[in-house]
């Protein structure tokens, strides 16, 4: 005759003690080994950067087309080094109303970094940006690498490239239409691009700002794009047409 354990009794019979400790710990074991592997098959988070909170000072040439960029002259042994930073504002919202009235100037101003994979960008801290008495530098002349048909995904250049972890896919959809709203660069992030991922920077094709209303509904989904590519310094564009931007099959 097998034991009966009555749930008010003070303690279960041994077998059936003995029966709940071997489920107990099989159910402790499994939640473990599925955490184990959940973690395991998740995405890595991206090797970005959002230095918020330590804002630096930093001199250089503005450029505002076609989208808002310092070119920082660096001294080096041998000569000096270019270096071109993207410029967004604070929050969402793009640097256009902050450097605007300093086109073609020389200018000091503070801001945070903000970096991943080699493309850096910087928030520029309202009220900061001051004209200094230097040389401006010319703008530079583009590259072209040619027509090119690529699959990847329309970001916020601020997030993707390292203010969100992540900054792309079906999660941060809202955040990007806010970004890309509020006048962030609309970035092209590619996996392959001659053999490397890829971030573009989307024009139309005049090399103007893509008007971000066209690109809104499209972020955060794979798309199709083709267009002309092109490279200043270690910048990449991508000149489409916003009709051209199809989703991926």
């Amino acid at each position: 005759m097998k034991d009966f354990y009555i749930g008010y009794l003070p303690k279960a019979p041994e077998p059936t003690a003995r029966l709940f400790r071997v489920v107990v710990a099989a159910l402790l074991l499994a939640a473990l080994g599925s955490a184990i592997a959940i973690a395991a098959f998740q995405n890595p988070f991206a090797a970005s950067v959002f230095e918020f909170g330590q804002p630096r000072v930093f001199e250089g040439t503005v450029e505002l087309d076609p989208y808002p960029t310092l070119v920082v002259v660096r001294p080096g042994r041998a000569e000096a080094r270019v270096s071109r930073y993207l410029l967004v504002g604070e929050g969402k919202h793009g640097a256009r109303p902050v450097v605007g009235a300093h086109r073609g100037q020389t200018v000091r101003l503070r801001g945070m970094l903000i970096y991943r994979d080699g493309d850096t960008v910087i928030e520029v801290l309202g009220g900061s940006v001051t004209p200094i008495d230097a040389s401006p530098l010319g703008e530079a002349t583009p590259v072209g690498l040619g027509q090119f048909e690529l699959t990847g995904e329309i970001v916020d250049s601020k997030c993707y490239l390292g203010v969100m972890n992540p900054g792309s896919g079906k999660v941060h959809h809202d955040c990007a239409v806010r970004c890309l709203s509020g006048g962030i660069p609309p970035g092209f992030a590619v996996p392959d691009f001659e053999g490397t991922p890829a971030v573009f920077l989307l024009t139309d094709p005049a090399g103007k700002a893509l008007p971000n209303e066209a690109l809104r509904n499209l972020a955060a989904r794979p798309v199709r794009v083709r267009g002309k590519a092109s490279r200043v310094g270690a910048t990449l564009f991508l000149a489409v047409e916003p009709s051209s931007i199809a989703p991926a099959s």
